[in-house]
């Protein structure tokens, strides 16, 4: 009885020992995951999405321009999908409106040092590394940069279905990912929430706006800031369609962001990374209500 007692033991320390996020922010507790063969005949019709990740601050001068060209962008190509994160000391919140608003993020802080970015507005356009060591792009490149993308190789598609439990408030969403080409590095599956229409301060060129609209805002992640693996070493097998659930509660208020939650203005995007080049093989972009 005493060693049975020791080895439960043992196991029930090993498995917390799981529960920990390593220092590179990747999640090693696999969500349950239900493996299909795929439907070749939804594979033909998944187009390449693009994500830009948009770096921005209320305080960055040139940022208003930038987003006005992502969002012509957008207007003219609805399979790009984008994520504004609000970083550095640019978007740090000031003591009185219309600049007291925290729209940073923990995630978005790590994002920011991770991937070395500086200088705002800056983007990172399926996080494809431009130069050694550099993901970051110029605003007045991002149209080439994402007109050069071959759309022709792709690799998989990604399925979304949501539910919020208003009541309860959490959201769930319900994520198949499809992989129609191999891909021969491990991947991970991230999933975030994000929400339009908050209105407070911004500085463009000269001006100060005081009731600038800012869209798309990174509020949480819902599995960590890179992700989860979708089998037990992070290899996937093309033609097998990777289904799974994942929950994200928002009782307290998100971290940073003492905001409230306005489902009608949210979205979750998913995007599949390869966790070698860290590159998004694939984004996919559903409206919570």
């Amino acid at each position: 009885m005493k060693k049975l007692t020791l080895l439960l033991t043992a196991l029930l320390l090993l498995l917390c020992a799981c529960n920990k996020i390593d220092p590179n922010n990747t999640f090693h507790i696999i969500p349950q995951v239900e493996v299909t063969s795929y439907d070749p005949e939804y594979a033909k019709t998944v187009v390449q999405k693009i994500y830009v990740e948009e770096f921005t601050g209320h305080t960055c001068t040139y940022c208003p321009d930038g987003a006005r060209r992502l969002k012509a962008i957008m207007d003219e190509d609805t399979t790009v999908i984008a994520t504004a994160i609000h970083c550095s000391s640019l978007a740090d919140p000031g003591n009185k409106p219309p600049f007291n608003r925290n729209y940073k993020t923990p995630m978005g802080d790590i994002l920011c040092h991770d991937f070395i970015i500086n200088g705002l507005p800056k983007a990172m356009i399926n996080r494809m590394e431009v130069s050694a060591n550099t993901w970051k792009i110029e605003r007045t490149q991002w149209r080439s940069f994402i007109a050069q993308i071959d759309r022709n190789n792709v690799r998989a598609g990604i399925q979304l279905q949501c539910a919020a439990n208003e009541a309860k408030q959490d959201i769930t969403v319900r994520v198949a990912v499809t992989i129609i080409k191999e891909i021969p590095n491990p991947v991970q599956l991230c999933v975030v929430l994000q929400q339009d229409g908050f209105v407070s301060g911004q500085i463009d060129g000269s001006v100060e706006i005081l009731n600038y609209v800012h869209n798309h805002v990174l509020r949480a992640g819902f599995n960590g800031n890179y992700g989860t693996y979708l089998t037990p070493n992070g290899l996937v097998n093309a033609q097998n369609k990777y289904t799974t659930s994942l929950t994200l509660s928002y009782q307290k208020p998100l971290p940073y962001l003492n905001l409230p939650v306005e489902l009608s203005n949210c979205h979750i995007v998913a995007y599949l990374i390869d966790m070698v080049t860290k590159e998004v093989i694939q984004v996919e972009e559903v409206a919570v209500m």
